[in-house]
């Protein structure tokens, strides 16, 4: 049995890091002599050599005493395919196929960095059919979290390239950002998708990151014991199995058979229930358990008896969904979209039902306000948005809450992150923040800390650092209400840092859902910063940027306030969905107090001019779309990226 091994991340199909050197590590006998050589098939030798290409290059080294080698083959331009071999003194040898040679970037933070395509294929249906690429490649690591140390190797993960059958895997922001990535620049592009719903920023940091964060670190040594945190891992494994077995053995409709088709409500004494709704405000407030509804629709004969999908948004927590007493699926936790198929036979014309189970875990039960609720084909729809039956079929006490063990601080980090800092890369896309919106540490400091310490790590000191500022959102911020608007504000000043991006995605998400589905314009507007910083586009990459806000005398003479731009070519007011007014700017008194401004877009003058009868003489600042939505239009310029949201104070009062 051989003892050479390369890490995962040199594997086939892998991409190398262009104008890198090209560092190639692993692991074999102590002592032994290690040589790499990166080379094209024969005949492509020859090619290569006939057009004055360097068509292989060769790079040795000798074990230490640990077995672990590291040498470094010379930076090349991108192309490709080359093989990679390794090969020691023992006659032991690896090859590694596929290999390309372009742009490499580290994609990384939580759920909406992790949503896969496969969450998103309704929204871009062309993904079902994508033409394979082998020029866009993604490493998928598996989330693991550790908390002794940072790892050498990752236990997860190999290069797959787009095609029908990998596609649906892939990080969608990640693929969107390569795919506007190659378009701009021709290259080849792979991906490290290093990312995990739910995960806080300090999970993504080291220990020398987080220095002076004493309570952060006190929290990974106490994980890093391996029996404490077994212990919680137990704990939570028992807790739930516990709460939803005695929730289930309770249940009065699995006992009674409320799924079944033939069940009449009318004789059980069934209650109304209008979907979609809150159960706040309702007769079903604060109610925590199991809760059936039971709708009986019609079909068209286009429907009827055919294969359909069957759409009900999303619900709060988990739900079992039969119909005409037969289960379609169910969904063990409140964020994806239920989207259920419906078989070939199952439905009728007359009569049908649909009897969900929803359970309800800590009290905040809901039918998402604002989703679909309906079953269709592409031959007919039929809604089934209304009033449904509903009964109680067990209450109980509040779920335990769970330990999330792999959110603690500096557990991705060491498992995920560390060992792709071998890997040379070009730059970082970074979509991370929902879950550090109101924690109470300062997440600016975090921002700022990650860029030196990624720097740092990866030996790049400009290397670029481009984050996704949070879009519009509001319905999951109950019972507490986040501040999306301010944390905005704060993720805003990534940009004081030298060599960073923030891509603004006000308008691509959706007030009710924390996951929204729009995900190429935010893609494309990553590579476009990736373009500005790092590959010499000279084309448009952001939205318009206020320059400043000064204090002007307005058309009727009285005192106005100007907001003067930069990057506002083609200046206009985007209707997202909302109207064209603009209807969220304010101005501040000095004691901090809002006003509504009413606004008027002059594109001659690069600027946006405000005016404030009640507010007029007592102006401090501007704030525009600093709450967890927007109520009007967005002004933007000819990119289609509205201008980031800020507050900023007023020069030149009058």
């Amino acid at each position: 049995m051989s003892d050479l091994k390369l890490p995962r991340l040199l594997s086939d199909g892998v991409v190398l890091q262009r104008r890198k050197s090209i560092h190639i590590w692993g692991w074999d006998k102590a002592g032994a002599i290690v040589t790499a050589k990166l080379t094209r098939e024969e005949a492509a030798d020859s090619r290569a050599a006939e057009n004055g290409e360097v068509p292989a290059d060769f790079v040795n080294t000798v074990c230490d005493a640990s077995g672990r080698f590291d040498m470094y083959l010379p930076a090349r331009e991108s192309g490709g395919p080359y093989e990679l071999i390794v090969s020691d003194d023992k006659g032991d040898s690896i090859t590694v196929k596929d290999v390309m040679v372009g742009l490499v970037w580290f994609c990384s933070g939580q759920s909406n960095m992790e949503l896969p395509i496969a969450r998103v294929k309704d929204r871009y249906p062309e993904m079902l059919s994508v033409e394979p690429n082998d020029k866009i490649r993604t490493f998928k690591i598996v989330e693991e979290t550790c908390y002794d140390g940072p790892y050498e190797e990752h236990n997860t993960g190999d290069w797959k390239s787009v095609s029908q059958d990998t596609i649906m895997s892939f990080s969608a922001t990640g693929y969107f950002f390569a795919k506007h990535l190659q378009k701009l620049t021709g290259q080849t592009v792979g991906f490290i998708n290093a990312s995990l719903g739910g995960s806080r920023v300090y999970s993504w940091m080291s220990r020398q990151m987080l220095e002076g964060y004493d309570d952060l670190l006190s929290i990974a040594d106490q994980y890093a014991d391996d029996d404490f945190r077994n212990g919680q891992i137990k704990k939570n494994i028992e807790n739930g199995d516990t709460w939803r077995g005695n929730l289930y053995r309770a249940d009065q409709g699995f006992k009674n058979h409320w799924e079944s088709d033939d069940f009449d409500p009318d004789k059980e004494n069934w209650g109304e229930f209008e979907i979609p709704n809150f159960f706040k405000g309702t007769e079903l407030d604060g109610f925590i358990g199991s809760v059936w509804f039971r709708r009986k629709f019609d079909l068209p004969k286009e429907l009827a008896g055919k294969e359909a999908r069957l759409f009900l948004g999303t619900m709060v927590d988990n739900d079992v969904v039969f119909v005409n007493g037969q289960k379609v699926g169910e969904t063990g936790y409140q964020y994806p979209p239920r989207k259920y198929d419906i078989p070939k036979g199952l439905t009728r014309e007359k009569d049908n039902t649909v009897v969900i189970r929803l359970c309800v875990e800590t009290g905040m039960g809901r039918f998402t306000p604002g989703k679909e609720l309906k079953i269709f084909n592409d031959k007919a729809e039929v809604f089934l948005d209304g009033k449904w039956n509903y009964k109680i079929a067990a209450k109980c006490e509040q779920i335990p809450e769970t330990d999330f063990i792999n959110w603690k601080p500096t557990g991705l980090y060491n498992a995920m992150t560390a060992p792709c800092h071998n890997f040379s890369i070009d730059g970082v896309c970074w979509y991370q923040g929902e879950s550090n919106v109101e924690d109470g540490y300062d997440y600016n400091d975090f921002t700022k800390r990650m860029v030196e310490g990624y720097r740092k790590a990866w030996k790049d000191e400009s290397l670029p650092f481009i984050g996704v500022q949070l879009p519009n959102f509001v319905i999951d911020q109950l019972p507490r209400e986040d501040d999306w608007g301010g944390f905005r504000l704060v993720q805003n000043k990534l940009l004081d840092i030298p060599g960073t991006g923030i891509a603004v995605t006000l308008g691509l998400g959706e007030d009710n859902d924390l996951h929204p589905v729009t995900k190429e314009p935010i893609g494309e507007r990553l590579a476009l910063w990736a373009g500005h910083l790092k590959y010499g586009f000279d084309g448009e990459y952001t939205g318009p940027v206020v320059k400043s806000v000064t204090g002007v005398i307005g058309q009727d003479g009285h005192p106005a306030v100007a907001v003067e731009l930069t990057h506002c070519k083609e200046l206009t007011v985007l209707d997202a969905g909302k109207g064209t007014e603009i209807e969220d700017m304010f101005i501040l008194d000095e004691s901090g107090k809002r006003y509504k401004a009413s606004a008027i877009l002059e594109p001659d003058k690069e600027r946006i001019l405000l005016m404030c009868d009640e507010c007029k003489n007592h102006a401090s600042k501007v704030q525009w779309c600093c709450e967890n939505t927007y109520h009007g239009g967005l002004v933007t310029n000819e990119t289609g990226i509205p201008m980031s949201p800020f507050e900023l104070p007023i020069t030149e009062r009058i």
